[in-house]
């Protein structure tokens, strides 16, 4: 324990490399959360999580990184009655990197509600504000995906049916779809263009 601390105190722990090298290296020792009981020994495990954490989404390793999160909040769960001055500060972090990394995962609301939290602790934070709008966009963006493709699937369903179900009546049907979809289109331009400005 005391040979993998003095090596950790060696790397540059904020380097991607460095870092995955090191937890790679002692990955048996890190993993098994019975190594981290006292105060210090927690802190050093959620740390070093959360740099691997960061290394792994710069490698686009999201699932590992999940696990990573997972870890870092049992170990958390242990620090909390132990009196640690960097308790919040861990915990901001590892809710931080469960936010980043769901948005990742595609988890666009579940990872609002860790931001949301995240700006309730720190409002001025701008990296918590970009991530919690980005996701937004995106979870309107797949609601407006999802709606895009009944309107085109009712046109295509109308096209090719619509005069064996509504007979002469299918103008009335068909009018308002093709108005939708203009309108629909017209807004999808005007959205693109605000968004590139």
């Amino acid at each position: 324990m005391d040979k993998i601390r003095t090596e950790l105190h060696k790397i540059d722990i904020n380097n991607v490399v460095e870092i995955s090298k090191f937890y790679k290296k002692h990955r048996t020792y890190y993993e098994n959360l019975n190594n981290a009981l006292d105060k210090m020994t927690l802190e050093e495990f959620i740390l070093v999580k959360h740099k691997y954490c960061n290394a792994l989404d710069k490698q686009k390793q999201f699932n590992e990184a999940s696990i990573l999160v997972e870890q870092c909040y049992k170990l958390l769960d242990r620090l909390k009655g132990k009196s640690s001055e960097y308790y919040l500060s861990l915990q901001e972090n590892t809710l931080f990197w469960d936010g980043v990394i769901l948005g990742r995962l595609k988890k666009y609301s579940e990872s609002n509600e860790k931001f949301e939290e995240l700006i309730v602790i720190n409002p001025n934070n701008d990296v918590y504000q970009k991530w919690y709008y980005s996701n937004k966009e995106w979870i309107s963006k797949k609601k407006f995906d999802f709606l895009e493709y009944v309107l085109l699937a009712i046109m295509v369903f109308n096209l090719l049916f619509g005069k064996q179900i509504f007979g002469k009546q299918v103008f009335y049907f068909q009018v308002p779809i093709v108005i939708i979809l203009v309108v629909w289109f017209v807004y999808r331009i005007i959205y693109k263009k605000n968004r590139i400005n």
